[in-house]
Parts: C-alpha cells; structure tokens; sequence
C-alpha cells in the first residue's frame, strides 16, 4: 500500500482548476513536495484525431532554454510508440527509461535538447487512464538514476489516474471555451468580410483576417467552374512587415489539388482542411519555377489545403503557406474545419453580388438604349397624333400608365404597340426599375418557357449553366410581352399563375420565386376569337384584358401622314448628313392615298430608302411603286358611283346615241333592250327628261315632268 496523504492533498488542490497551464503548474508544485525529479512534463493524446502535444515546466530549468519549453508542442501520437520511446498503448503503465539524446525522433530534438541541458538522465513515465481509457503520461525527468524507486509507482499511478480525471475536466472546459470562441470568430469574420464583399480587394480582407487565428505568410485562392465567365487566381505574400501584398504567382507554380492529394480527393472527403506532409512540401519546394521566384520571398516549410464545392458549380481551394516548420497547429486546422462553411457562404455571395452586378449592368446598358431608341423614334415630342382616333388612344395610356394595371395593347403589325408600352413604363411609378420585352413570336415554342422563367442546370439537354428568366429579371419593373397570342397553351398556364399568384418556379427548380412586376402585353390578333377556337385560353384572355388599348390602323389616321412623312424626312436626313428635303404636293398624295398594310413601320422604311437615293431638295418617292389594288384608296372611295348613277349615265349615253328618241326601230329602248314604255317609266323615276334642242338632263327627283 502507499500513503493517501499525496492523494488526498493533490486532489484537493486540482479539484476546480479549468485552465490547463495552471493544472499542470499546480500539480508540478504538488509533486514535487513528495518526489525527487528536476523536470516535468505532462502528455495529452486525443486518440480519435492521431494527434498530441506535450507541456513541459519546472523550477529548475535554465531561463535560457525556457523559451524552446514554454508552449505546448503538438506532434503524430504514432511517434510515443516508435523507438526509442516506446511508449505502451495497449497496457499503460510505470515504466523507467534512461534518456539519449540521440535517438530521438527529430520532431522532439528541440525538447530534447533543452532536456539534455538541465541534465536529465533517466525519465519515469506515468500513464494517465480514466475508466480503463488513456488520456496521456506524466513525464519526470531526473538527474540521477532510481531518484525515484520502484516502491513509489503505485503511488504514481494512482496520482496519474486521478490527474487523468482533471485533465479530462480542463479539456472540455477548454474545448468549450474555445468552441465559443471559434463561434465568435466565425461570426465576426462572416460580417466583416460580407460587408466589403462587393468591393475589388475582398480577397485581401479575407487574407488578413483569416491571419488573425491562423499564422501564414502566403495565401493564394483559386477558383474554376464552368458557369463563371473566367476562372480566378489570386495570390498575396505577407512581407517583414506584416503586410499582405498582391503578388502574381507564375503558371508553373500554380498549386495542383490532385497533384498535391495524390491519395486524397478533397472535394470528396469529409475532411475539407489538409495539412501537407514533408513529401508534399517538398515536392512543391522542388519545382523549379518555385525555386525561382518564391525561394527568397517565401522559404516554405508548411502548407494547408481547404477546398470547397460551391452551390455555383465552383471547385474553390485555397492554399496558405508558411516559413515555419511548427505552422498550422491542429487548433489552427480545427478553426479552418469549422470556417467552411463561412467561406462557402463568402465565395457565393461574392459570385452572387458580381452576378447581380452583370445583370445590372446589362439592364442599365438595355435601359440606355432604349432610350435612345426612344429619342430617336420619338425625337423628343412624344408621339405624333393629329387624328381623332390616335388622341383617343393616347388619352388612355395616360389614363392607366401610373397604375400597376395590366394591359393589353391590340393593333395591327408596325402600328406603334411597342412605343406604347414603352410610355406606359416611362410614366409609371416603375420608371426606376428595369423594362424587359420579350418578342413571343421570335422564340421557339420549346425555348419560351425557359426565356420567360429561367432553367437550372441540368434540367434538361443543353442546359449546361442556370439561367435566370426574364420574370426574375424585371423584378420590380416591367415586362413587356409582344406578340402573346404566340404563346403555346402549356406556357400560358404558366403565366396565368404569374399573373394570379405573383410566383413562379424556374424549370427544374424547386424553389418558389416571386416576382413583383406589372404585365403589358401587345397582339394583332383577336384574342377574344382566338379563345372561342380553343387556341388562347379564356381566362388567361381575361387576366390581361384588364384595360384594352387599341391602336388605330395608319390608314385610318390619315391626317397624321404628313406629320410621319416631315418627321421621318428630318430624322433620316441628319442621320445621312443630307439637307433636310420637302416632299411635294403629287408624292404627297399618293402616300395619303395609299392603304399601308404595314402601317408606321412600312412608312419609315419608305422615307429613309427614298432620303437615300434623293439628291435635290426634293424627296424622290421614285422606288415608291405599291400594288395597283393597294393605290388611290381614298379617291376611288370618294368618286364611287351608285347604281343609279351607273344607270342614268347609260339611258343618257344611249339617248344621245338615238338623238333623243326613245322607242322606234332606231330609239334608244330598242338599243338598251326594253319596252319603250318601260324606259319611259324608268327615265321619269330617275327624274330624267327630253328637251325641244333634244339634249337630256337630269333633274331633281322632287321636280315634276
């Protein structure tokens, strides 16, 4: 048996330590009160990680070396049972061994060094087991040989046992502690780097404060996907002075995950942080490319790997470097473990933000031009109606435009429809927000889901990248649907629920988005008929038919002709560089007699081709050369003659041909085939009458004979 006291006393003074450098200070103190030994050491394992570190302290040790001893040393446990330690896994207990420096393996010369120093001949190992499991060794190093006899082990082990229960506790108060402040680190570091993610030096912040926990003089990420317009390397060395510099790092030297984890696919491993071995720095040193532009700026003797998969199809490593052997601590791989997941979250927001940023600044550059579209078409007057029916029309669009109704434009190709939704937006209170127009006709019938809606990857054959519709890109704006009676019947349904619900699901998607836009949409066809034939559904019909707008036909709004004709002549003259030209009287007319089945559009296209080959002050309408059917329209309507006219002409003409006869073999009943009685008849009915002088006139119907 030994005595109790030691127990009772040690015990007693370890019971509510949580620090662990005052746990070992404090059993060395307590130790020493019974035991002759000039140096302790404590050895903590954690079986599970393959890793340990040891904790050396004592009064005796000279403050020259105390430095080398002063924080803990973490190392491969594998190396305690190697030779010449040898330490006993499978059946720990008290064992005696003399110390030789030379043998020990080179990951502890420091230590054995500074042990040689103190003089330190023979070392006592004592295992430290809580219920039957080992948690580490006391170690006492002594400077004559059996300083401590064979009859104190028990005692030793007894005392091991109990600072195995201590050092359990201060190990879980520190792993709490440290989770905590792991947890807060994370936090801290996702704010700070999200609120400078938009900015071109992210990667720098995110460099130095990584460097806050983590020790390293180089960091280099790299980023490949197929979806990102260009693959992305960047790299900064840290220089004497602390300060983290952009440095370009050579091709040659560009860090291979696959070549660096030949054994190790670290895209698929659950262990996402790896700690390169001697091999693998070494292979890296040994590059030649290294050797040449790194060797003098970065000595490397340590490396980490963390690599990511992003949600955006982005394999994504970073690489961080160190001069020093000691680097990357298993605390240090433990918190980039844990920031995996703030880093994935970074790296997507930074894609997500330079994103958003493309498309907004494909929408300002869509915005632009259509306002320059605009100014050119409207030429800063708005929109040219003279006519009745054209202010009518316009007097609507103002009526709806700052109201989030939906519309439906109705009216015949090149009438204009488009530069009515465009004013509707303009004057709407979505004026700040993004007008897209899609031209459903132009589309194939198999694409205009995914246009309008968007697509995943891989949703179907051919989707090789996420595409965003164009419902999520008008968000907040509006969007324009030309040609909607295109639309095929499985889409319209679509669009129904987008009308109705304000939502709707990418194809292959599984989230809702929504969407808060407003719906014009423009046709020239009869949507009414259609859906009676079955081509158009009716209620999606009614969903759009909210306020109806329709453009009146060019031929019908014949008075603002001339205002088209002078405004299109100076458009398209200061765009040549030509004079300004007139069109005369006769080519006026002609244009104002003319049916345009192609409405506006047909008329601009005619007056720029026309400027193009004119040459004098005149506009040369010489190209000009409509249908036959289509020429003369309005003349021909307002000299059209009615039957009677035809009729009265024809007995006047026969009349004159029988010098006023009427019935005889030689009158003009017998040349217009009838009774001559009946011509008769027929003459008084249409107020005809004979003259002595035998000229035929026509008078009033209300006159008598």
């Amino acid at each position: 048996m030994y005595e109790t006291e030691p127990l009772v006393t040690i015990g007693e003074a370890i019971a509510t330590i949580q620090e662990k450098e005052t746990l070992f200070q404090t059993i060395h103190s307590q130790l020493k009160k019974w035991f002759d030994y000039h140096l302790c050491g404590i050895i903590q394992i954690d079986t599970e990680k393959g890793i340990g570190n040891v904790f050396w302290t004592g009064s005796e040790i000279p403050a020259g070396i105390r430095a080398e001893l002063r924080h803990p040393m973490d190392f491969q446990i594998n190396l305690l049972s190697a030779p010449p330690l040898l330490f006993d896994f499978e059946a720990p207990k008290v064992i005696r061994t003399s110390f030789e420096v030379s043998n020990f393996p080179e990951e502890f010369s420091d230590s054995a060094e500074a042990i040689k120093v103190i003089g330190v001949v023979e070392t006592v190992y004592i295992p430290l087991l809580f219920g039957g499991i080992l948690q580490g060794f006391l170690i006492l190093g002594c400077r004559k040989p059996m300083s401590i006899p064979d009859d104190q082990f028990p005692l030793l082990l007894a005392i091991g046992n109990l600072m195995a229960s201590a050092v359990i506790n201060t190990r879980n108060y520190q792993e709490i502690k440290q989770r905590q402040q792991f947890f807060s680190f994370q936090l801290e570091f996702t704010n700070k780097i999200l609120s400078v993610i938009n900015q071109p030096d992210v990667f720098l912040h995110l460099a130095y404060e990584l460097n806050t926990r983590v020790e390293f003089d180089f960091f280099n990420i790299v980023v490949v996907s197929n979806t990102f317009e260009a693959n992305l390397e960047v790299s900064f060395l840290k220089d004497t002075d602390g300060v983290f510099r952009f440095f370009r790092l050579p091709e040659g030297v560009m860090l291979d995950a696959n070549e660096i984890t030949r054994h190790i696919d670290i895209f698929n491993s659950k262990q996402k942080v790896l700690r390169l071995n001697d091999e693998d720095i070494n292979m890296i040193a040994s590059k030649k490319e290294y050797q040449s532009h790194l060797l003098n700026k970065l000595p490397l003797n340590g490396g980490v790997f963390v690599s990511l998969r992003s949600d955006a199809d982005a394999e994504i490593i970073f690489f961080l470097g160190s001069s020093k052997h000691d680097s990357f601590t298993p605390t240090e791989l433990e918190l980039l473990q844990l920031m995996v997941p703030q880093l994935q979250l970074i790296l997507e927001n930074y894609y997500a933000f330079a994103e958003i940023n493309t498309l907004r600044s494909q929408l300002e550059q869509e915005k632009l031009s259509l306002l320059g579209e605009m100014s050119e078409k409207m030429h800063g007057k708005g929109f040219i109606a003279r006519s009745d029916a054209m202010i009518a029309t316009l007097r609507r669009v103002k009526q709806v435009a700052p109201i989030d109704t939906t519309v439906l434009i109705q009216g015949e190709t090149g009438v204009g429809k488009e530069l009515v939704a465009v004013a509707l937006h303009n004057n709407s209170s979505r004026t700040k927000g993004p007008l897209i127009k899609v031209n459903c006709a132009a589309l194939p019938s198999q694409l205009i889901e995914s246009e309008l809606f968007g697509h995943e990857k891989g949703s179907f054959t051919g989707a090789t990248e996420r595409r965003i519709g164009k419902f999520e890109l008008a968000n907040g704006g509006t969007i324009f649907l030309d040609e909607i009676g295109e639309l095929p019947l499985e889409v319209q349904a679509k669009l129904l629920r987008v009308i109705q619900e304000k939502e709707f699901e990418r194809i292959g998607g599984r989230s809702v988005i929504r969407t808060d836009v407003r719906i014009i949409a423009a046709t020239n066809r009869n949507l009414e008929n259609e859906s009676a034939q079955g081509r158009f559904r009716s209620d999606l019909f009614y969903r759009l038919n909210v306020f109806p707008i329709d453009i009146p036909p060019l031929r019908d709004r014949r008075d603002d002709i001339p205002e088209f004709v002078n405004f299109f002549i100076e458009f398209y003259c200061r765009r040549i560089g030509k004079p300004v030209m007139r069109v005369n009287e006769p080519d006026l007319m002609r244009l104002l007699d003319y049916q345009w089945p192609g409405n506006v559009r047909e008329l601009e296209h005619i007056i720029e081709r026309s400027v193009v080959i004119s040459n004098g002050s005149f506009l040369d309408l010489a190209d000009f050369r409509p249908a036959p059917h289509l020429q003369k329209i309005s003349n021909q309507l307002q000299n059209f003659k009615t039957l009677e006219e035809l009729e009265t002409e024809h007995i006047l003409q026969a009349l004159e041909l029988t010098q006023g006869r009427v019935s005889g073999e030689k009158g003009a009943a017998r040349l217009l085939g009838i009774n001559g009685k009946t011509l008769d008849s027929r003459m008084r009915k249409l107020g005809m009458r004979r003259e002595i002088k035998i000229k035929v006139e026509r008078i009033s119907r209300n006159e008598g004979d």
